[in-house]
């Protein structure tokens, strides 16, 4: 992966822990989402006058599936938030992904793992079991605590987050990747808001627009940012399994702002499984 690619997922996975930390901090996190998406559709809509192409109907069958996981990872990942940490969900949601993104373009891409990346994976799981361990040496206990219901969400969205990872890898070798990432967003949207007025309401979404109107646009400018960066890093050949695995260096950082400005609990197991996952990353970056 070249040294610009690198610098470019890097910036992307700081711009992610954005939207997250909002997300966290959010009164209603179900109708803050819709919010977010809503307020990047209006941010971004420039892209359809300055990108916009023919889009093939292959891409927009693409689209409409991509959209579609991208709603379920938020509904996901708004369910975790309820009852888990950041420095908890965050790093299992974000690290499952790349494990799983692996396995679906090796089978449907033909991508190749390198010794290096497999060395990654191998990590990146390590990882992932620490981090839901309460104290060292408690290995029996790991299982147990990923049925707790925050970290069974955070999975779902892990999961999610790796479908439409390899499908918008498909995607932009369609159409371009900015135009792509504001079609998908949108659609998104449109898949959100009727599960979001069944759950909060019209009432619900008014509240919470009075709530976090702004961090609600930080978030919603974050996001669109962070995945048009991803996009246009793939679509200029950097292989899907790594860039979905770079990015997820924002583990470290939402560990570390739950601990150290959200007041959560910092573990040494949580620190442990962040630094694993982090060194997975890298492995894959520099020996993938």
């Amino acid at each position: 992966m070249s040294t610009v690619s690198l610098l470019l997922i890097l910036g992307s996975a700081c711009l992610h822990v954005v939207q997250h930390v909002a997300l966290k901090k959010a009164r209603d996190r179900t109708a803050f989402v819709w919010w977010l998406w809503l307020w990047a559709c209006v941010l971004f809509s420039p892209a359809l006058l300055l990108c916009w192409e023919r889009v093939p109907a292959s891409a927009w069958a693409i689209l409409a599936v991509s959209a579609a996981f991208e709603a379920l990872y938020y509904i996901a990942i708004a369910r975790a938030y309820r009852t888990g940490d950041l420095s908890l969900v965050y790093p299992l949601a974000r690290g499952t992904a790349p494990l799983l993104v692996f396995v679906w373009t090796a089978l449907l891409l033909r991508e190749r793992p390198s010794v290096g990346g497999l060395t990654g994976i191998a990590l990146i799981a390590a990882g992932l079991a620490v981090i839901n361990l309460p104290r060292p040496g408690a290995w029996r206990e790991c299982w147990g605590s990923l049925g707790q219901a925050a970290s069974r969400w955070a999975l779902g969205a892990g999961l999610c987050i790796s479908f439409y990872t390899t499908l918008d890898k498909v995607a932009v070798g369609l159409i371009d990747a900015v135009l792509y990432t504001y079609l998908a967003m949108t659609l998104t949207l449109l898949w959100l808001t009727p599960a979001t007025l069944r759950e909060v309401g019209w009432r619900g979404l008014l509240r919470e627009w009075r709530a976090s109107r702004a961090s609600s646009a930080v978030a919603g400018l974050s996001a669109m940012a962070a995945y048009a960066i991803v996009l246009t890093v793939m679509r200029h050949g950097a292989p899907a399994s790594y860039v979905g695995a770079v990015r997820e260096v924002s583990v470290v950082l939402g560990a570390a702002i739950g601990v150290l400005f959200l007041g959560e609990k910092g573990t040494l197991m949580r620190v442990l499984g962040s630094v694993l996952i982090t060194g997975g990353v890298g492995a894959i970056a520099t020996l993938g």
